[in-house]
């Protein structure tokens, strides 16, 4: 414990400045939920505020009376729900190394919640409840189905302390920060990943944000009401997002992951594992960054954890109709002989966005090199398109290929080829009202040596998704 409350010292010193007034004006932003209504899929549907619906002139959607409710003058009611229901076709599932050869399911997932605040937003209570279920899959994971279960259910306070604003929250939650490098939601699978555990958020005059966490990751079940906190993992936390200039940011953070026995490259035993990072972030005309840059330390059954990467998305927005993007995608992941007695040099990005990677399944920041463009346009008002080329070799030829999870791909530590492979991807969105869409998602990874070497074979998969939500 106190090395963990070391590896959060440095941050905590360097954000202490951001807890006084900002010098320079903050300008709020529009609420979006009144030009398109619910947030697309992605965003925690906890952050929908619907309060501008007080006034009827705004009611403009059929559903609006449904997901609204004024409750007395200073109480409100927000409900909301999806279903949602996705065709999956994939040939060699994990290159088809462990034998897994290929995979047709269909996954639904259905979910409710609703959000109660009371005494103008001092008290809030969210809850969420959610049915997974995956058919005629044969090689399912955790977050692919687990019958019906409490999704999310937590409790909000607001209070001041002095000039600062302060919010806790109690109880089961989704959490995703920046552009989701260690933590994130995850929609692409059937579950989206939850956390048991408090949060903290002060928030100065210049909305300068400082968050203390205390969480567990949930462990998913197959049966119905049976996920619960994963009792052997604990998480701590902080981040904190500085906006210094209209436009751009820097967010500190330092997250300490706590886990009472591990079984990784072959050894068990309790692992200790600091990640210290900045994320830099911004716009500037057309022209738009997101960079994390991350390393990590700590021990895991008497190994010493020495690792670090960084994540990178920078694109140009052109000035047209098609309002097309032009991104570069530069992910790096150190890796290390994992046989090593003495030290570990593998990143662990612990709770990742892999989905823009691909929907195979294939790849994490772990060992890893990735470079690549993507594109990203509007060729009509309800139809959205993006498209990237990734390729990816691995940071060191002595260590495994790894799938997310930082699973070790068999056979791939016993050759020196650096290449895993080359991704091509096609996704493409038809939304004719922000109630319905459907999902288009095309990926071919044709394996690089680093694959074919282990008897690994080249990858497709389809994925049609269909979503209806209020």
């Amino acid at each position: 414990m106190r090395t963990l409350i070391t590896a959060l010292t440095l941050p905590a010193l360097l954000i202490t400045s951001a807890l006084s007034p900002a010098s320079h004006a903050h300008i709020p932003s529009a609420n979006p939920m009144e030009h398109s209504r619910p947030f697309p899929a992605g965003p925690s549907r906890q952050l929908e505020d619907y309060r501008f619906l007080d006034d009827p002139a705004r009611r403009t959607d059929p559903l609006d009376g449904l997901r609204y409710h004024r409750l007395g003058d200073s109480a409100w009611l927000q409900l909301g729900g999806e279903l949602r229901y996705a065709f999956t076709h994939a040939d060699n599932v994990a290159f088809d190394l462990n034998g897994q050869g290929d995979d047709n399911y269909i996954q639904q997932r259905a979910q409710a919640h609703a959000s109660l605040h009371l005494w103008d937003n001092r008290v809030r209570t969210f809850v969420q409840l959610q049915n997974t279920r995956s058919w005629n899959q044969q090689f399912p994971l955790p977050r692919d189905g687990s019958r019906n279960d409490v999704a999310q259910a937590f409790i909000d306070t607001r209070f001041d302390l002095g000039r600062l604003q302060a919010t806790t929250r109690i109880g089961r939650q989704e959490i995703q920060y920046g552009q989701g490098a260690l933590l994130n939601i995850g929609e692409q699978p059937n579950i989206r990943q939850a956390f048991d555990g408090a949060v903290l958020r002060l928030t100065t005059p210049g909305k300068h944000q400082v968050d203390l966490l205390a969480l567990r990751p949930i462990l998913y079940d197959r049966d119905n009401f049976d996920d619960s906190s994963d009792n052997s993992t604990r998480l701590l936390g902080l981040y904190a997002s500085l906006n210094l200039a209209p436009q751009r940011g820097v967010d500190l953070y330092a997250f300490a992951r706590d886990m009472d026995e591990r079984n990784f490259q072959g050894f068990v035993g309790r692992e200790e594992r600091y990640t210290l990072g900045t994320r830099l972030f911004g716009r500037q005309q057309q022209l738009d960054w997101n960079w994390d840059l991350m390393l990590q330390g700590g021990e895991h059954a008497g190994r010493d954890i020495r690792a670090w990467a960084i994540r990178s998305d920078s694109g140009y927005t052109f000035d047209n109709r098609l309002r097309l993007r032009l991104g570069l995608h530069l992910d790096v992941a150190s890796g290390g002989d994992p046989l090593s007695a003495s030290q570990s040099r593998t990143f662990d990005a612990l709770y990742p966005r892999n989905g823009t990677y691909g929907e195979a399944n294939l790849t994490t920041m772990s060992n890893l090199i990735l470079a690549g463009p993507s594109f990203n346009f509007k060729p009509a008002r309800t139809i959205e398109v993006y498209s990237s080329i990734l390729q990816t070799w691995r940071h060191a030829t002595d260590d495994y290929v790894y799938l997310p999870g930082v699973r070790p791909l068999a056979g791939t530590l016993n050759n020196s080829a650096r290449e895993i492979g080359t991704t091509y991807q096609f996704t493409g969105r038809w939304q004719p009202t922000a109630n319905f869409n459907i999902d288009l998602h095309a990926m071919h990874l044709a394996a690089g040596r680093a694959i074919t070497r282990a008897g690994g074979h080249d990858n497709n998969t389809l994925v049609v998704r269909t979503a209806m939500r209020f």
